[in-house]
């Protein structure tokens, strides 16, 4: 009876193993990304070793596309499952899409085998990250037809918001590379809003304009620290300030809607005004506070806090809302809308009170933007009008003072008088606009030579070097002339920009420009700065010997070359790659280059300071 009562058991378990436990993530060689909802966590206060072998453990299993706990202070566990159907080792990059988390610590287990253990977050130094990365990135290495999983110790005092993906590092690299191109222009359009501001108010002495300005730079370096460039550019020693940062860069933007609010609506009600300037500066003592209590309670206090204070902001503005600048008005009301509306997201991923499904900040990225376009769009209307304010009541003063003439023979005599005025500036005015013109015509002249030049090297830079090799690769197949191509790299470039900084290696690649030029006699040939430290020569009408003999001339001469800095002199050499063919296909000029690439590949690894041509040698 014993034996099968067992029998039954083993049955049990074989065939309903999968229904009691998340399905694992299943990848292959040809896996690309995933975002992790299978995942299992607990709150329970259990070690390392009990999360890894006890079976007593009360994993749940999260039912949302992002795992979000809201603002709990409990170190949370979570298990995720990986099977490796490949054949091979497969190399994969968990990513912790959230890099305000304070500490987190993976591990990666096999059985009872830790494969790899790492321990990050933006309370450690950037350092300790086996990724140099603003986001929380840990390399998983999958033994081929293996069943792994991942356990994760999160600690955090500003929420527990964990959202996984699991990703292949090249898919990684162009998602990322995506993402930071959007982010940077996004950003940079922030950035260059607060800007263009501070210098309007250069000019004109507008103060609007320098609180806007400061207020937008505060949203730029808010959106830097919620994304983790903060953390990494400024302060990627592992300071934990990052998270008490952003409710100070919250209450610093609340507060300074307070100053532009008075330039643009009325200020008739002392009392609505005087008690919105007090507001602001218990803001900004608030701020001052903050640094003083616990991160989890100074968070609190400002999502719960500001809000108030900002729909407070909001009922004095509607009370205050002036006609006479009604355009203004509504950009700076839509503006204040949008941040109160980031406040309020931000909130609801922090605490979670309607178990939301919040994964990135994104919404919060589209607010500022939109609270940085609306104010910038207020500030401008408003110098317009008044402006425009300006000028007539200058001209109706001028009105007035035209009215005093009584005589109409004067009055004829000035229109006259005027007219003839006029069409003298008119003609002054064509011939300075078409000296302008001229000038304007040497300038662009000057601004394409310049397009065309390395302004570090003074050689043709690589825009140039494209057109000229398509020029030249067509003139080599109409006369069916050879056509070669050297690529030359300095040799250990980075040893010397590490060793003797990066003027020295400046000065190493002005020097090699000039070596290359000295060597190049005929007009039609040609040097460019390539990229970094790797120069271009392009040689028509020159077949493969010549090339050569170029090449390693240029090689010794810069062998036989010291470059003197503060009484060290420093030796380099130079790599070369060489090509040769008449053109075949006008459409493909990146071959030459190509092939000249691998030569100079090959040189590099055959042991440097050597010229090697193409086809390479066995």
């Amino acid at each position: 009876m014993k034996r099968l009562w067992s029998l039954c058991g083993v049955l049990f378990v074989v065939l309903f193993s999968h229904y009691l436990k998340a399905n694992p993530i299943a990848v292959s060689s040809h896996f690309k990304s995933q975002q992790i909802i299978n995942v299992e966590y607990t709150l329970e206060p259990i070690t390392q070793q009990q999360a890894f072998i006890s079976k007593d453990i009360d994993w749940q299993k999260n039912q949302a596309d992002t795992l979000n706990l809201g603002l709990n202070l409990t170190p949370l566990w979570l298990k995720v499952s990986i099977k490796n159907t490949s054949l091979n080792d497969l190399t994969l990059i968990l990513s912790i899409d959230n890099p305000l988390l304070d500490e987190v610590s993976v591990f990666h287990v096999q059985g009872r085998h830790i494969l790899s253990k790492t321990k990050i977050g933006d309370a450690l130094p950037l350092a300790n990250r086996q990724i140099k990365n603003e986001s929380l990135l840990v390399p998983l290495i999958l033994p081929k037809a293996s069943h792994t999983e991942v356990f994760l110790r999160v600690e955090n005092e500003g929420g527990l918001r964990v959202p996984l993906s699991l990703w292949e590092p090249s898919e990684y690299l162009k998602y990322k590379s995506k993402f930071n191109l959007l982010y940077g222009l996004l950003v940079g359009f922030i950035l260059s809003l607060a800007i263009t501001n501070l210098v309007l108010y250069g000019f004109s002495r507008r103060r609007y304009f320098a609180y806007t300005g400061i207020l937008l730079t505060s949203l730029w370096l808010t959106l830097a620290y919620i994304y983790g460039f903060g953390y990494r550019y400024l302060q990627p020693s592992g300071l934990t300030f990052q998270q008490l940062a952003i409710p100070s860069l919250f209450f610093i933007s609340g507060a300074l809607f307070v100053p532009i609010q008075r330039y643009i609506f009325s200020t008739d009600n002392k009392t609505l005004s005087r008690t919105q300037f007090w507001l602001a500066w218990a803001m900004i003592l608030i701020t001052v506070l903050m640094w003083f209590l616990p991160k989890h309670f100074a968070l609190s206090l400002c999502l719960i806090s500001l809000p108030v204070l900002l729909l407070v902001f909001f009922i004095i503005a509607m009370k205050q809302f002036n006609q006479a600048y009604k355009q203004p008005s509504i950009a700076f009301l839509i503006g204040l809308s949008a941040f109160f509306s980031a406040i309020i997201y931000s909130g609801l991923g922090v605490f979670n009170p309607f178990n939301l499904n919040i994964g990135m900040l994104s919404l919060t990225f589209v607010c500022f933007l939109i609270c940085s376009l609306s104010l910038c769009y207020a500030v401008i209307k408003l110098f317009l009008m008044q402006r425009d304010a300006e000028v007539v009541s200058q001209q109706n003063a001028l009105a007035e003072s035209k009215a005093q003439d009584t005589l109409m023979q004067e009055r004829l005599a000035l229109q006259e008088q005027a007219r003839q005025d006029l069409e003298a500036n008119i003609e002054e005015r064509t011939f300075e606009l078409q000296v302008t013109l001229r000038e304007l015509e040497d300038k662009n002249r000057e601004l394409e030579q310049l397009n065309m030049e390395d302004a570090l090297t003074k050689t043709k830079n690589r825009r140039y070097f494209d057109k000229k090799l398509i020029m030249d690769i067509r003139r080599s197949r109409r006369e069916q002339t050879p056509l070669s191509v050297i690529m030359l790299d300095i040799d250990h470039f980075k040893a010397i920009n590490d060793n003797f900084g990066h003027l020295t290696g400046d000065q190493t690649i002005q020097t090699t420009a000039n070596i290359i030029k000295e060597h190049l006699k005929r007009p039609l040939d040609e040097v460019a700065r390539y990229g970094g430290e790797e120069f271009v020569v392009l040689l028509p009408n020159t077949p493969l010997e010549g090339a050569l003999i170029i090449a390693e001339q240029i090689r010794k001469a810069a062998a036989n070359t010291d470059i003197i800095v503060a009484g060290t002199t420093i030796k380099f050499t130079l790599s070369a790659g060489v090509f040769s063919a008449v053109a075949e296909d006008v459409n493909k000029p990146s071959l030459f280059t190509d092939y000249a690439d691998k030569a100079l590949y090959h040189a590099k690894q055959t042991g440097r300071n050597r010229v090697v041509s193409y086809p390479l040698p066995d």
